[in-house]
């Protein structure tokens, strides 16, 4: 019997899924089982998918109808017998020494959950390592409960442990007890973490890799999510808050487990106000007024969330003018008039504001912005 088995989802995804399949097929440690389960793709994925199982005995392909990650996942996990199982969705994929080094960690047999980070892809000029804010290593009982269990849903303004099923190695019987238990739980956005902080709790150990392995492929910035521009997103936010709330409610941990819940739980509604084009966030970002006088020309470094919670600020209370906005990626954002950073040379401008709440990011770009000729007195950090 194999020890990692791999479910791999797809739902209309001919443009990525041949990518996606070969990042595991190509693994420098290849003793794996593979299971791909088509979610009723209306597209030519299921051809792909069968194709590529013609030529791979490890690969097999479940063709179902449409029901959704949750069953697809229960599903792939079901038609799999190997002691520990993992995750990649369709339109993303994984370093090629991923399971080498979970095999080479010692890991394996030892501890319920392996956890990984995620490189969040925008493009390959643009991407973020996100490696939660836990240590690596293994954290048995007595730890999880001082160390991750406080924290591990909400911790300052994120989560603590990243829910993504993507990032994790699970014993299989583990993430199966607990996906059985939400089957019939009909929501798209959280299921992971329906299925994540559960299991948590019912696991005797932990091992956190610290390192990134798995790319999370970005969508564009003016694209809405489908789970957000469903209408029913906010009923499905509070089904997904009152099952938490319900397994944490008989937890022994219940006290830290329901505040950071209720956190979680404000952060997903503030999120929804994206459909009606407002910023999710708009109140945790400040622009910098006592550092940039009144009718500047300034330039914004940066069109994430950041940047555009200060333009917002700035077109509401005419304060500056915006001479330019630039992001490496000028090309995702296709709501505002973005530029790539060389656009700063034709400019006069008197600060650029550089947009980003990463310090260590902010300080490469303001080494960049240096090494373009900018003066060093007219760049403001956050």
């Amino acid at each position: 019997m194999h020890t990692i088995g791999v479910v791999v989802t797809v739902y209309n995804l001919q443009d990525y899924v041949e990518e996606c399949v070969n990042s595991i097929l190509n693994q420098e440690y290849d003793n794996l089982d593979i299971v791909i389960v088509d979610d009723g793709s209306t597209d030519n994925s299921p051809e792909i998918c069968d194709r590529i199982a013609k030529y791979d005995k490890r690969v097999k392909v479940i063709h179902q109808s449409n029901q959704g990650p949750i069953v697809a996942r229960l599903n792939g996990a079901n038609a799999l017998r190997t002691q520990y199982i993992s995750f990649v969705d369709g339109d993303d994929w994984i370093k090629t020494e991923l399971y080498s080094d979970i095999v080479k960690s010692g890991y394996l047999g030892k501890a319920d959950i392996i956890d990984f980070g995620i490189i969040r892809y925008h493009s390959e000029n643009d991407m973020r390592n996100d490696n939660g804010i836990f240590k690596a290593g293994l954290y048995e009982k007595n730890k999880m409960i001082k160390e991750i269990i406080p924290k591990m849903l909400w911790y300052k303004s994120s989560y603590g442990l990243d829910p993504s099923i993507c990032s994790k190695i699970i014993k299989r019987e583990l993430f199966i007890a607990q996906i059985k238990a939400i089957k019939d739980l009909k929501i798209h956005y959280g299921e992971d973490a329906a299925v994540i902080y559960p299991m948590v709790l019912n696991a005797q150990n932990i091992a956190i890799i610290g390192r990134c392995y798995y790319f999370h492929r970005q969508r564009k910035n003016n694209v809405l999510p489908g789970y957000i521009s469903d209408c029913y997103y906010y009923d499905k936010v509070y089904k997904l808050y009152s099952y938490l709330r319900d397994v944490f409610s008989i937890s022994q941990y219940k006290e830290q487990l329901i505040k950071q819940l209720d956190y979680f739980y404000i952060a997903s509604v503030r999120l929804g106000k994206i459909r009606y084009g407002d910023l999710a966030f708009e109140e945790d970002y400040m622009f910098p007024f006592n550092r940039v006088p009144q009718g500047s020309n300034i330039i914004l470094y940066g069109a994430g969330r950041v940047g555009q919670t200060f333009y917002r600020q700035l077109q509401k209370l005419d304060y500056c003018k915006v001479v330019g906005w630039i992001d490496k990626n000028p090309q995702i954002y296709d709501k505002y008039k973005i530029h790539s950073p060389e656009y700063i040379e034709d400019l006069d401008y008197d600060a650029v504001i550089v947009a980003i709440d990463s310090k260590q990011t902010s300080e490469n770009v303001k080494n960049d912005l240096c090494n373009w000729g900018v003066d060093n007195d007219k760049i403001v950090l956050l």
